[in-house]
């Protein structure tokens, strides 16, 4: 057993713009959190949570996320002892389009690989550039702990989903048509990610315009999808604020910050990916988007995931 109420739990946040109301709202519950604040980098900010942090086992609750079982946190968590080395991402149910997976997900970590990160801004290897889950024990546990809330500003939903239609071409950390480069782009990705991702992404490049920002979420995901399978772009630069915000305020608000043109230009992103990489994804209205949150029923993510 994990005794998770004896285990520090430290809140990261840089520039969320819900990031104060949500740490109120864990604080009220957890008196005992810690924050790590304005940390630049994901490893540097994980890291700084691992040397605050005294317990063995700590969590780590990130700031667009809102706990909705804050007791659980106050429990036991059963891990076999063979799996006590890993971390623990629990899912996170994602207030734009219903999506539940790990990701923004609350995760339960041991402290010292915390300590000892070597990933995204400092990672050693090419597959670490992006997400922790390819380099480190890493266990997906198919219980939601959270809702992520990513679209209280237009910046944060482009960014949210720009990240996520980039990362939905990754597998282990390689892109799809480098780990299948003789095959049909669309077969490559289907292939490489699994079904389960690949409907995660069609969902969200579809799904989320009955919620304010969700257009941009949209947008940003398509976007960052083409401009990776198709456009060859550097996903690695996804783990660099300061790259987003010039990426932001020099090329995506001159040219798309008028919803007219943004519009239209999600539709001809759609085209292209239906198109070139088969995606079957949708330009539904905010009618369907509600129906489609009230209807679905995603897919369990997988248990243990195979370190690179």
């Amino acid at each position: 057993m994990i005794d998770l109420a004896a285990s520090d739990v430290v809140f990261l946040s840089f520039d969320e713009p819900n990031a104060e109301a949500h740490f109120a709202a864990l604080s009220a519950a957890l008196p005992r959190a810690l924050r790590v604040h304005g940390v630049q980098g994901f490893d540097a900010a994980h890291r700084r949570a691992g040397e605050i942090a005294a317990s063995p086992h700590v969590v780590t609750v990130d700031a667009d996320n809102l706990l909705t079982e804050p007791a659980f946190l106050d429990g036991r968590f059963d891990a076999a002892p063979r799996d006590r080395g890993s971390v623990f991402s629990f899912s996170a149910r994602n207030a734009l389009n219903a999506l539940e997976y790990g990701n923004g997900g609350v995760k339960i970590w041991p402290r010292e690989t915390l300590r000892t990160l070597r990933t995204h801004e400092h990672a050693r290897r090419p597959e670490a550039s992006v997400d922790f889950c390819w380099v480190v024990p890493y266990y997906q546990v198919n219980r939601v702990l959270s809702e992520v809330h990513v679209t209280a500003t237009p910046f944060q939903a482009f960014r949210a989903g720009f990240r996520e239609g980039v990362k939905f071409n990754l597998a282990g950390g390689v892109l799809a048509h480098d780990a299948f480069p003789d095959l049909p782009r669309a077969e490559a990705l289907l292939r490489h990610i699994g079904a389960g991702n690949h409907e995660r992404l069609r969902v969200w490049c579809s799904v989320g315009a009955d919620v304010e920002n969700g257009d941009w979420a949209m947008f940003g995901a398509r976007l960052g999808c083409t401009m990776t399978a198709l456009e060859g772009f550097d996903h690695r630069r996804i783990a660099d604020y300061d790259w987003f915000r010039r990426f932001w305020a020099d090329e995506i608000l001159p040219r798309w910050g008028v919803g007219d043109e943004r519009r239209a230009t999600f539709l001809a992103l759609g085209q292209r990916l239906r198109a070139d990489l088969g995606l079957e994804i949708a330009d539904l209205d905010a009618e369907a988007s509600r129906f489609f949150k009230s209807a679905y029923r995603g897919r369990r993510a997988p248990g243990p995931m195979a370190v690179a």
